[in-house]
C-alpha cells in the first residue's frame, strides 16, 4: 500500500515520466525535391487518365471511360501516402522517439535515443548552427516541416560505433522543458508553440 501511495504522490507532484510526456507532429512542407516528387505524382495521375481514355477510345470501348474515376481513385489511394509525409515525435521514459508518417497509414521509426546521451540540444540558428553543420557528423535525421522554421532545434549524440549523429526537430516550450528535465545541456529559447 505504501508503494501505491508513493506513486500517487509522485504523479500529483509531476515527478514521473508522464508529467514529461510530449507527443507532437508536423506536416512536411512541399518544397525542393519533395515538391518535385509531389508534382510528378500528380502528373502521373493525369497521364494515367489520358492514357486510359486514349486506349478506351482507340479500342472503341468508350463506355469503359466510366471506370476512370474509380481507377484513378484506387491509384491515388495506394500511392498518395508516399508524398503526404508528416513527422511525429514523442518524449517518454527519458527518450526521444522520432517517426516518419506516410499518409496517416504507415509509420517508420527514424530514431529512439535517450535524451541524457545527447551532448547538446540547441536552436538551429545563430552561434549554434555551425555545430549542427559540422562535417564530421556522419548521420543527419530530419523531422521538421521546413529547415526555415524558426522553431527548428537540433540534438547531437553519438551512435553505438562512436559516429556523430544530429537530429533536427521542431521544438515547443513543453518539449524543451521535458528535455531539460532529462538533460541539462538544453539551450532554451522562446518558441512560437
Amino acid at each position: 500500500m505504501a508503494t501505491i501511495e508513493k506513486y500517487r504522490k509522485a504523479a500529483e507532484a509531476g515527478e514521473n515520466e508522464f508529467s514529461n510526456f510530449v507527443n507532437y507532429g508536423v506536416k512536411k512542407k512541399p518544397e525542393g525535391d519533395y515538391k518535385r516528387k509531389r508534382i510528378l505524382v500528380m502528373l502521373g495521375y493525369a497521364v494515367f487518365a489520358i492514357a486510359f481514355a486514349a486506349v478506351c477510345i482507340s479500342t472503341k470501348i468508350v463506355m469503359l471511360i466510366a471506370l476512370l474515376p474509380v481507377l484513378t481513385w484506387i491509384l491515388v489511394f495506394f500511392t498518395w501516402h508516399w508524398v503526404n509525409i508528416e513527422y511525429e515525435y514523442q518524449i517518454i521514459n527519458a527518450s526521444l522517439k522520432l517517426m516518419e508518417v506516410y499518409g496517416n497509414r504507415y509509420m517508420k521509426q527514424m530514431c529512439d535515443i535517450k535524451i541524457s546521451t545527447m551532448s547538446i540540444i540547441a536552436p538551429y540558428n545563430g552561434e549554434y548552427r555551425a555545430m549542427a553543420d559540422d562535417t564530421t557528423i556522419t548521420e543527419r535525421i530530419y523531422g521538421v516541416s521546413s529547415m526555415d522554421n524558426p522553431d527548428v532545434y537540433f540534438a547531437i549524440c553519438h551512435g553505438n560505433n562512436g559516429e556523430k549523429r544530429v537530429i533536427f526537430f521542431e521544438a515547443t516550450e513543453k518539449t524543451l522543458k521535458a528535455m531539460k528535465y532529462y538533460n541539462q545541456n538544453v539551450v532554451m529559447s522562446k518558441t512560437t508553440h
